[in-house]
């Protein structure tokens, strides 16, 4: 999957544009405030339609306009698409191939993404609720029908909770909800855990040749189990008994406090590093280079799970990646990226960017909002 050029208009800073992208890296070189991070913002925002700098939609369209367009030309094995959106004070309209699309999940396939940020490092000591949700949108981009399933379990859970303020539901009402909660949750613990058991050993790999050492793995921890090691042995029919009998267990408990307290909604999901059963949380132990390192192997190997499932790379998005990296580490990540097939996008400040490999990308200098080819 490669994005041959991005066309530009009203967005952010950045000057009204088209910029044609080399195949392999892109790398925007210049001081902080120019528009690196909008360039980037924009190209992710093409593919996830969403800021990866949780930025409302006003921010993105440049002061004193009332509305920016970003498109760009997507090519996918023997497919070309041309991909946009527009922004205004009222919402968002996407685009595919000049029709205008309603659905974002069918959008949201013809392009894939998977981006670095620095505020991704505290991903690691971040809420729980923080790390489920990247997980749960990582499932999706791996399996699209994951929204549907993960729709329905709120949908579950949203009702169960009324009958739980409620008090007035009846056992036998009790009893059907928890049934279908149960079908639902089951669903969504199995694709979470089946992801993990996808990515882990790709982040053991990365982790070490980040220096992080051996057994870099996401611990997934379990609300209604015990032994959270079970759930990557069994179906959803055992995931659903398990959840059934914790939600017996439990129901006085939650009666008393108005709201489900088991399921996939309080389920952990943690950062680890050791050998099973010695392993450490790294929220806990692990340094800022540690965690920044963590993060980052994950992201890689997610992009790797895509590759294997859809058969060809995801753009993959790093920004300011290499400034707080020692030099090993940044010859570790420029092996990174001269050994991945994927479209790479990357920016830097200043001299970090000479780990990359040479004469297999295109260097951008960005100066108030305009890209243009460095010498």
């Amino acid at each position: 999957m490669r994005l041959q050029w991005v066309e530009l208009d009203r967005f952010r800073n950045l000057q009204r544009q088209k910029v044609l992208l080399h195949p392999r890296f892109n790398l925007l070189l210049g001081p902080n405030g120019q528009g690196k991070t909008n360039f980037l913002e924009a190209v992710g925002y093409l593919g996830t339609l969403r800021s990866f700098r949780a930025a409302g939609r006003n921010e993105m369209i440049r002061s004193g306009d009332s509305m920016c367009r970003v498109s760009g030309e997507v090519v996918s094995g023997n497919l070309v698409k041309n991909l946009a959106f527009t922004l205004n004070r009222k919402g968002r309209v996407q685009f595919m191939d000049n029709q205008k699309i309603p659905s974002p999940e069918s959008y949201l396939q013809a392009f894939k993404i998977v981006h670095f940020i620095p505020e991704d490092v505290n991903l690691v000591s971040g809420s729980p609720s923080w790390r489920r949700k990247v997980v749960d949108r990582s499932v999706f981009e791996v399996v699209p029908e994951y929204v549907t399933e993960y729709r329905r379990y709120l949908a579950a859970l949203r009702h169960r909770n009324a009958l739980l303020r409620g008090r007035r539901a009846s056992e036998d009402e009790m009893t059907g909800w928890n049934r279908t909660l149960a079908d639902a949750g089951s669903v969504l613990v199995r694709r979470r855990v089946e992801l993990l058991l996808a990515v882990n050993p790709g982040m053991m790999e990365l982790g070490q040749k980040l220096g992080l050492g051996t057994g870099l793995h996401l611990n997934y921890t379990s609300s209604f189990c015990s032994d959270p090691g079970v759930l990557g042995k069994t179906g959803s029919g055992d995931i659903r008994d398990l959840l059934l009998a914790s939600l017996a267990r439990e129901s006085e408990r939650e009666k008393r406090a108005g709201h489900t307290l088991v399921g996939p909604h309080r389920d952990g999901i943690q950062f680890h590093i050791g050998e099973p059963g010695a392993s450490v949380d790294l929220a806990r132990y692990g340094s800022q280079g540690q965690k920044r390192s963590a993060v980052l192997a994950f992201k890689m190997s997610l992009a790797g799970e895509l590759a294997r499932v859809r058969g060809e790379w995801p753009l993959v998005i790093l920004d300011d990646v290499a400034s707080e990296l020692d030099d090993e580490r940044r010859m570790a990540l420029g092996d990174m990226v001269r050994r991945t097939e994927a479209q790479f996008f990357i920016s830097t400040t200043g001299q970090e960017y000479m780990f990359l490999p040479a004469g297999e990308g295109m260097i951008w200098k960005v100066n108030d909002g305009l890209l243009e080819p460095f010498s």
